[in-house]
């Protein structure tokens, strides 16, 4: 059984020094240890590249130098992504290609020329044609998605794994990653599977690599165990696409890896980070939509740079995720943290307070949709907390 496993690593910009430590410490480097004992095993890896910079910062220069060997080794992989995790397809482009090169640059300056990305992650796998012909303009050559963006279902039955899909019209090749298998534990769902007498010929996994001792401890080394099975191998994604296989052209879905099928008949496709009917995403998205206008407009301000950075800060996915409220039944957790909006909401408004040459009365204007938002969070939040009482 062939194996393609894609990992996401990604921490916001505004991410506490000490947790970046922790998950770093039992995640990031349990990754590389478990490559470096199992030479054998091939992994597609996309690190965003605000968490590399964020990683240098602290002085996790060796964890970049280890990727870098294991990536040298032809055990790792390395993809394109956007900078600091937006969601693409409610970016204008012109900020999609931005976001695209810095990502590049960042991740260049640290991998070298090992950093050659052929494919491409989409934060949140948020998926648009328009997107699409951004990141094949970039020179990418493939993307990875969530399997509803096949034909808006999960399990349909219809999405062959063994075969190579390419964009119509676009020319990306795509691969879909089995969502059920990517919502557990993987490895132990690997380790059934190659205990089947019937096992499928591929299977294709795609997680934030934050699962890999962070949020799951393998403490029984499943990982390890079945990465001698003789039943299974591994290879990255690139490695696949270069096979002699069938390939069908398709048409694929606006959707994200968090996308319902009822989401995608409503046409609510980033219901987690664009709601119609949440009140705090339309308060958020006026905020960045303005923030956006007025940093484009401003490049020959002498602050312009510092409202840059500000900006993509506050544009990270993240901000508008933990205002989703959405209930997570299978993890017993929800998409709510007033803390982390608020945070989010606060570097868009010092984007425009860090510019110098524009006229006051516009940072007046977003000092007042700062407020709105952090009325509507608070108001929202000790509400649910009464209720509970």
């Amino acid at each position: 059984m062939l194996w393609l496993n894609f990992l996401h690593i990604y921490q916001p910009p505004t991410l506490e020094k000490d947790l970046l430590i922790r998950i770093s410490k039992e995640a990031y480097f349990n990754i590389v240890r478990v490559l470096l004992r199992n030479p054998q095993y091939k992994i597609t890896l996309n690190i965003t590249a605000c968490l590399t910079e964020y990683l240098n910062q602290i002085g996790y220069t060796k964890l970049i130098d280890d990727l870098n060997f294991l990536v040298a080794r032809g055990q790792i992989e390395l993809t394109g992504s956007a900078a600091f995790h937006p969601l693409l397809p409610l970016m204008p482009i012109k900020e999609v290609e931005r976001q695209i090169q810095i990502n590049y640059d960042i991740n260049r300056r640290y991998f070298g020329k090992l950093y050659q990305p052929q494919g491409f992650f989409l934060p949140e796998m948020a998926y648009a044609d328009a997107t699409a012909r951004a990141i094949k303009r970039a020179g990418f050559h493939w993307i990875i998605l969530d399997e509803i963006s096949f034909d808006g279902r999960i399990n349909s039955g219809y999405l062959d794994y063994t075969k190579k899909y390419k964009l119509k019209n676009i020319g990306l090749n795509v691969v879909f990653r089995n969502r059920k298998i990517s919502k557990t534990f993987v490895p132990g769902e690997i380790e059934k599977i190659l205990n089947q007498e019937k096992r499928p010929e591929i299977v294709i996994t795609a997680t934030d690599g934050e699962l890999y001792g962070h949020k799951y401890k393998d403490q029984e080394n499943i990982l390890d165990n079945i990465l001698k099975n003789e039943n299974l191998t591994t290879l990255t994604i690139t490695e696949f696409l270069a096979q002699k296989r069938k390939e069908e052209k398709i048409n694929v879905i606006p959707s994200s890896w968090e996308s319902t099928s009822t989401e995608l008949i409503r046409r609510i496709p980033y219901s987690l980070w664009q709601h119609p009917k949440n009140k705090i995403h339309k308060q958020l998205w006026q905020l960045a939509n303005f923030a956006l206008q007025l940093n484009y407009q401003s490049r020959r301000d002498p602050n312009h740079f510092a409202s840059r950075l500000h900006l993509e800060k506050g544009l990270a996915s993240c901000t508008f995720w933990w205002a989703s409220d959405k209930d997570f039944k299978l993890f017993d957790y929800s998409a709510w943290n007033p803390g982390e909006v608020e945070k989010g909401a606060l570097e868009l408004l010092r984007s425009v307070r860090s510019l110098d040459k524009i006229n006051p009365q516009k940072k007046i204007t977003a000092e007042k949709m700062f407020l709105a938002i952090h009325k509507e969070i608070w108001t929202k939040h000790w509400g649910k907390f009464k209720k509970t009482k």
